[in-house]
């Protein structure tokens, strides 16, 4: 169990590093190399340190704000109440994160004075139950180990090497061993990234009640498939034909259509059993026969039982069970895109529920379809 896990975007290890020896010399044990050992998988690794961590530390950048794997890392801290948030650079935070205060540390160097970076160690401290540090990293006692590679210490260094053997720099000029130019410090890597800050645990938001399944539904219209023209099939779930999350159990959902096919989402962390209800173009009803799930490779984490229902009444109201389906954790390279057909149905909203992953304790997806046309 780590007291700190670091979450942020792989251009950005050089500041995780740092930031990361700043808070081990405050006696916190830290979780932020992501090598992975022989014989684990990188999902369950980084699962395992995330849940055994006692505080959540996200690193916002240029890279991480767009990645998926950061804004899972995120979504769990702010969950759990110990999310502590830093900007590396002067970016918008996602929408989702937008209400934490976050500590900004674009311009902290590690050492120098730094409000933010004070501040910061203040509110790891009140959530890992510690009080807070009596100094920090602009104390000389407690500069880091590469503190030799930073400017003050190439310059003190410089310094007492010519007051010991001043009598020996002619020798060593002829010598040759100094070549006249000043040692240049090692560049890092741009900050990619901002992260919200907040002195109080992070508010759990309530999830959205699920609508009573036992109560009786109305009945959904089953029109003949010959309704269909094949002229008129859509994608009734894209954005660009008015498909989009009404309602759902978080906010992860609405990159299941995003028409994003490279990137996956998690839509269900830790806990199974998470849904959403999809509407249609201008609130229409629609006739719709095939669902459609796009995996690309074998992942314990993707979605393999999922329920289908229909409703007519309202997102959160009433709705018939379609079936339940199952996919196969393998990729098709002709269409990677899963089918599912059914009995064509006649429905306002679409809702698809969570029930199992290929083993894996959390559930991913990349894109969903819905093919269908839109009643007049």
């Amino acid at each position: 169990m780590s007291d700190i896990f670091i979450s942020y975007a792989r251009a950005d290890k050089d500041r995780a590093e740092h930031l990361a020896e700043a808070f081990s010399r405050q006696g916190w044990s830290v979780w932020w190399d992501r090598e992975i050992p022989p014989g684990k998988s990188f999902d369950e690794t980084i699962e395992n340190a995330l849940n055994s961590a006692r505080c959540i530390i996200v690193l916002w950048s240029r890279d991480s704000v767009s990645s998926r794997w950061v804004k899972t890392e995120a979504a769990e801290g702010a969950e759990r109440g110990i999310l502590v948030p830093a900007l590396i650079d002067k970016v918008q935070i996602p929408l989702e994160f937008k209400r934490i205060e976050a500590a900004d540390l674009s311009d902290w160097q590690g050492d120098s004075p730094h409000s933010e970076f004070d501040q910061l160690l203040k509110t790891v401290a009140s959530i890992l139950g510690a009080g807070a540090p009596t100094q920090t990293l602009t104390n000389t006692n407690l500069r880091s180990r590469r503190w030799w590679k930073t400017m003050p210490g190439v310059l003190a260094a410089t310094a007492g090497v010519i007051t010991a053997v001043a009598g020996l720099i002619v020798v060593l000029y002829q010598a040759r061993l100094f070549d006249g130019k000043e040692k240049q410090l090692p560049q890092t890597q741009n900050r990619t990234g901002s992260t919200p800050f907040k002195t109080q645990a992070v508010p759990v938001l309530p999830k959205p009640a699920p609508p009573a399944m036992e109560e009786q539904a109305p009945p959904v219209a089953k029109p003949s498939p010959s309704t269909q023209s094949q002229s008129s099939v859509i994608n009734l779930l894209s954005p660009e034909n008015g498909g989009q999350v009404i309602v759902a159990t978080n906010d992860r959902w609405r990159y299941t259509i995003d028409g994003d096919e490279k990137n996956w989402q998690y839509i269900d962390v830790g806990v199974l059993g998470s849904w959403a209800v999809y509407g249609f173009k201008d609130d229409r009803p629609a006739i719709f026969d095939t669902f459609k799930v796009l995996i690309l490779e074998t992942e314990s984490w993707n979605l393999k039982e999922f329920e289908l229902l229909a409703g007519n009444d309202s997102p959160t109201g009433k709705f018939e069970s379609i079936g339940k389906f199952q996919t196969q954790n393998i990729r098709f390279f002709k269409n990677p895109y899963q089918e599912f057909k059914f009995p064509a149905v006649k429905a306002r909203y679409l809702k698809v529920k969570v029930i199992s992953s290929h083993g894996f304790s959390s559930v991913a997806v990349y894109e969903f379809q819905l093919l269908g046309v839109l009643e007049r």
